[in-house]
C-alpha cells in the first residue's frame, strides 16, 4: 500500500468523525434544535476539517499534513465536548464551544506546519540515502 493511500485512510474517516461530532453537538445537543446560530457554529466548527480534507486528497505532502493536523483537531474537539457536556467544571463551561472553532484554526495550522516539517525531513533523508 502506498504511503499516500495510508494517509488518506487516516484523513477521510477522521474528517467524517469530526463532522459527526460537530453535527451532534450543534443539532442534537442544542436545546432549540437547528437555528441560524447553530448552523453558523457548525459551519465554523467544520471549516478546519474541510481544509484538511481539501489538503489531504492532494499529493503525499498534503496527505501527511492533514494526517498530522486531524488528530490534534479531534483531541481538542473531544476535550471541548467533554468539558461542555460530560463533566462541566464551571457554570460557563459551555462557552468553550464558542471559542473552540477559532482555536481549531490555529491548531490546524500548527498541524500543517508539523506535517510539512516531517515531509521535508523525510524527503531530505531519502535524498541522502540515494547518494
Amino acid at each position: 500500500m502506498e504511503l499516500t493511500s495510508v494517509f488518506r485512510w487516516i484523513v477521510l474517516p477522521s474528517v467524517l468523525l469530526g463532522f459527526m461530532l460537530h453535527a451532534y453537538t450543534c443539532f442534537f445537543m442544542a436545546d432549540s434544535g437547528a437555528s441560524g446560530f447553530t448552523v453558523g457554529l457548525f459551519l465554523l466548527s467544520t471549516l478546519p476539517y474541510l481544509a484538511c480534507l481539501l489538503v489531504g486528497v492532494r499529493k503525499t505532502r498534503g496527505a501527511l499534513m492533514a494526517a498530522c493536523a486531524i488528530p490534534l483537531l479531534l483531541i481538542f474537539d473531544i476535550s471541548a465536548f467533554t468539558e461542555a457536556f460530560v463533566s462541566p467544571t464551571t457554570s460557563t463551561s459551555s462557552l468553550v464551544l464558542l471559542v473552540a472553532p477559532v482555536i481549531n484554526l490555529v491548531v490546524m495550522v500548527l498541524g500543517f506546519l508539523i506535517g510539512g516539517l516531517v515531509f521535508a525531513t523525510m524527503r531530505r533523508n531519502a535524498s541522502k540515502e540515494r547518494r
